[in-house]
């Protein structure tokens, strides 16, 4: 589904993508974790052509990412990001069908692909009339996620998505979001710094450090066969309850 081959990416003397080779395969829910400045969020917006390499090719579905077919292309990939990255002026509902207005969707499709899409993502259909401001973060959370389903995607991008929410929250919408994976069988990319919930969330696990892959795999390929010692010290790096009590 998605390729990077040799990619580099500097702004100015910072390096943050080192000559990058990754394949992301279609179906499969990948996440990329790694210390802060790592190149995570780098590496997903290349995915969707917010950034562009110095250097190298960024691929999707078998075809470069071309400016000139950007918008196209975008259409084809849902993209997330923390609380939703909603329009304060716009109501939930207004936000999540922005794009398929602009495509010229007809009123009754638009009500019923937001509905569908609203039971689906466990948000009650009135917080659709409210505005971002009005809503839980977990309830712009779940609009970013309509929003981004709206025109049935093959692909999901996820940056940080439940990374400003409170515990409690986070657990449910983890769970959640793994159902709802499981059940569209879509290509999922997500970035978190939490371990737990990318092996929670993710079939393959790809570490950054430095703007370099260091290793991919399952987690417990991680876990069990660590490619070098930075690989097990950041898989223990998060420490649990039971350690501080």
């Amino acid at each position: 589904m998605f390729t990077l081959a040799g990619v580099d990416k500097r702004y100015g003397s910072t390096v943050a993508l080192d000559g990058v080779d990754l394949h992301i395969a279609a179906g499969h829910r990948t996440a990329l974790i790694g210390p802060s400045g790592a190149g995570k969020s780098t590496v997903l917006r290349m995915l969707i052509g917010l950034e562009w390499p110095d250097r190298g090719q960024v691929r999707f579905d078998g075809e470069p990412l071309r400016r000139d077919a950007l918008l196209e292309q975008r259409r084809r990939i849902g993209y997330v990001i923390q609380e939703g990255g909603l329009f304060p002026h716009l109501s939930a509902g207004d936000n999540a069908a922005l794009l398929a207005r602009t495509l010229g969707w007809p009123r009754e499709r638009i009500r019923e692909r937001l509905e569908a899409l609203s039971t689906l993502c466990q948000l009650p259909v009135d917080a659709l009339q409210r505005f971002p401001a009005e809503l839980s973060g977990g309830q712009r959370q779940r609009v970013g996620l309509v929003r981004a389903l709206m025109l049935d995607p093959p692909v999901l991008l996820l940056d940080e998505p439940l990374g400003a929410l409170d515990p409690v929250i986070r657990h449910d919408l983890q769970a959640q979001m793994r159902e709802l994976f499981a059940r569209l069988g879509k290509t999922v990319v997500m970035v978190t710094h939490d371990v737990a919930e990318a092996a929670y969330l993710a079939d393959t696990l790809v570490l950054l450090r430095a703007g370099r892959v260091v290793q991919e795999g399952s987690a417990r390929a991680l876990h069990d066969a660590p490619a070098e010692p930075f690989v097990r010290e950041f898989l223990q790096a998060q420490r649990s309850l039971e350690a501080c009590l």
